[in-house]
């Protein structure tokens, strides 16, 4: 221990000898600090927290008001200067994060300075947190001698707040009820200095629906980003928790620090619509969610009489099964969807009120469906001429409707056995007997009078 700090010593005396030396033609040589890894829409403020001060043992000084950066280092200025200069990267990063010290000065990127010392940088992008960057802005002595200040170049060091999640708009938007939804969540891997902490997990949920498993009974979630492998990833219930640990990875070579560090990842995985809403929410620890919602559709029959009866009636008692595209026959549980069949026998019948509608749902508003009549309503013919639902246009995404109307014909009248039918041709005939009887007697008495 004693032979580190002589060796801390040395070095920081050599640091004064060179500060003394050349502060005064330092300035003759600005340097740019250059931040690389931040967004687009990222802003940055600094502040000059350490300065030259050839007074001092370590030839710096904590620039007023920016102490507070440095008490967990050492007991009072100098001891704090050589235990932070002593310190690992990630117990500075550590440091200088919990003492939470605002800047308000513009840094434009990059930024030229004219002072040697230490800048505190602490950035703001939506949507990420940016912790705060340290720039030591030394003097130039590649070429040997103390000619000026040295650029110094950082890499942003942030963490998403919170994910990109989407659904295909063409295939995904609009369901039906055991459709598979893919999701696709994008997040940028944060900054993680070699031995830091740094962790980056998403949890992701659902409602109305539950997440597609393999034969292990796991969630397959690809990554794309560099040669990172396939996850497969154990729900819980309704809940999917994604540690992207093994993509901070930290390099034993102390210049590389993590391998994908501000790259963007993109995890896709597969949901089962069980309802006649899904929702997934995404989000990363106590942040706002990332909610994405697919939809699905109702469908509407009304049963009429004949077209262009005047009245026209609604028709109460008619019973349908829902055909799809594919000629499969729907099954239903309390009107919502839950499969498809081959027969309309094995199908569920829904049956028409006393307004003549029935109304099912769980339907994708992309699709096509049609009505087919098995039972007639009372006094009418069984129609077997399906209808096409026809969808609505202009609804909102949660209130797709697709209506159909179909009419019926009344049975025709059948004559019977007794009635008034028949009774004109009766009484004709009695008639016709009587007159031939009379003819018969009259014609009789004729005879005998001769």
């Amino acid at each position: 221990m004693k032979k580190i700090k002589r060796i801390i010593t040395l070095m920081l005396a050599m640091m004064m000898v060179f500060s003394m030396s050349i502060i005064s033609s330092a300035a003759d040589k600005n340097a740019v600090i250059t931040i690389t890894g931040a967004g687009e829409g990222a802003t940055f403020t600094y502040a000059q927290v350490i300065e030259a001060d050839t007074s001092t043992e370590t030839g710096w000084a904590i620039v007023p008001g920016y102490e507070r950066l440095f008490a967990s280092f050492g007991d009072d200025e100098q001891s704090q200067i050589e235990g932070y200069i002593a310190a690992s990267e990630s117990a500075r990063a550590a440091a200088i994060k919990a003492a939470n010290v605002s800047t308000s000065e513009e840094f434009t990127n990059p930024k030229t300075v004219t002072e040697p010392g230490l800048y505190l940088i602490n950035g703001t992008e939506t949507g990420f947190e940016y912790n705060p960057m340290l720039a030591y802005v030394g003097f130039d002595t590649d070429t040997g001698a103390a000619t000026g200040l040295k650029d110094a170049t950082l890499k942003a060091k942030k963490t998403p707040k919170t994910v990109g999640k989407t659904v295909d708009e063409q295939t995904d938007k609009f369901v039906q009820v055991g459709d598979e939804v893919t999701y696709t969540l994008k997040a940028t891997i944060p900054y993680s200095p070699k031995g830091s902490q740094t962790t980056l997990v998403i949890t992701d949920e659902l409602t109305g629906g539950k997440f597609k498993l393999n034969a292990a009974d796991k969630v397959v979630v690809t990554v794309d980003v560099g040669d990172a492998p396939t996850m497969e990833i154990t729900p819980n219930d309704n809940k999917l928790t994604i540690d992207l640990a093994s993509l901070i990875i930290n390099s034993e070579d102390p210049e590389e620090d993590n391998k994908y560090a501000n790259m963007t990842v993109t995890l896709t995985y597969v949901a089962i619509v069980t309802g006649t809403e899904i929702e997934n929410k995404a989000y990363i620890g106590n942040n706002p969610a990332t909610v994405v919602k697919s939809y699905t559709g109702k469908l509407k029959i009304t049963k009429m009489n004949e077209a262009g009866s005047n009245p026209s009636v609604a028709l109460a008692g008619a019973g349908f099964v829902v055909v799809n595209a594919d000629g499969k026959f729907a099954t239903l549980e309390n009107g919502v969807l839950t499969g498809w069949v081959d027969t309309a026998d094995a199908a569920t019948t829904i049956t028409t009120g006393p307004d003549g509608t029935a109304t099912v749902e769980g339907f994708d508003a992309n699709k096509t469906y049609k009505f087919h009549e098995v039972v007639a309503p009372e006094g009418y013919k069984l129609n077997d001429d399906d209808v096409t639902a026809e969808w609505t246009p202009g609804l909102a995404d949660n209130a797709q409707i697709a209506e159909a109307t179909m009419h019926d014909t009344k049975l025709s009248t059948l004559p019977y056995t007794g009635g008034k039918g028949t009774a004109a041709f009766t009484i004709f005939g009695v008639i016709l007997m009587g007159i031939a009887a009379g003819l018969y007697y009259v014609n009789k008495r004729n005879k005998s009078a001769k």
